[in-house]
């Protein structure tokens, strides 16, 4: 079982990263497009929490920024028609504690905000991950502000997470604090 790689970031992008460990094995592996954005520059000292998928054709290899989101994504793959690339699109589109959230909430459009995922998938889910996450801490507990819905909406679109959170920081400033989310998504799209 492959737990954690450390070692220098050889190369990031939307198929994946190679890591280079200091014993000269290079390893490949799939990250949520949230972690990618928030990786170092190519050439920089990384560490990935790791879950190994085996299939009869293939391994692969999956990377996270905490252990707590690498549990979370095998914990996903437990809800009935959820494999490690739906799993990963979650994680991907959606903040761990988000998604936390969401399957406690029995939130199902926020899951279903998720390519990939319909009402029946989102639905499956929450009804059998919803006593299975109780382990895992939610750094936000409290109720989505109006500004991180504009973030999960922006992202929604196809924004980048740092991208879309940048976007709602200025629109709130030109807001003065105030706005409602579709007021904030409005002032944000002028800012991407």
């Amino acid at each position: 079982m492959i737990r954690r790689v450390v070692g220098r970031l050889l190369d990031k992008s939307p198929d994946g990263v190679e890591v280079m460990t200091s014993g000269g094995v290079s390893y490949e592996l799939w990250v949520p497009a949230t972690l990618l954005d928030r990786l170092p520059e190519v050439g920089q000292e990384v560490e990935l929490h790791c879950a190994l998928v085996a299939r009869e054709d293939s391994l692969q290899l999956f990377g996270f920024g905490s252990s707590r989101d690498r549990t979370l994504f095998l914990r996903l793959q437990n809800a009935g028609g959820v494999g490690p690339r739906l799993a990963l699109a979650l994680l991907g589109q959606l903040p761990g504690d988000r998604v936390i959230q969401a399957i406690r909430g029995s939130d199902h459009e926020v899951l279903q905000s998720v390519s990939g995922v319909g009402r029946k998938t989102a639905e499956r889910i929450a009804l059998e991950l919803k006593d299975r996450l109780d382990d895992l801490a939610v750094e936000e507990a409290e109720p989505l502000t109006a500004g991180a819905s504009a973030v999960d909406a922006l992202r929604a679109l196809g924004y980048g997470q740092s991208e879309a959170e940048a976007a709602v920081a200025r629109a709130r400033r030109e807001l003065d604090g105030r706005g409602t989310t579709e007021e904030l998504v409005r002032a944000a799209l002028g800012h991407v």
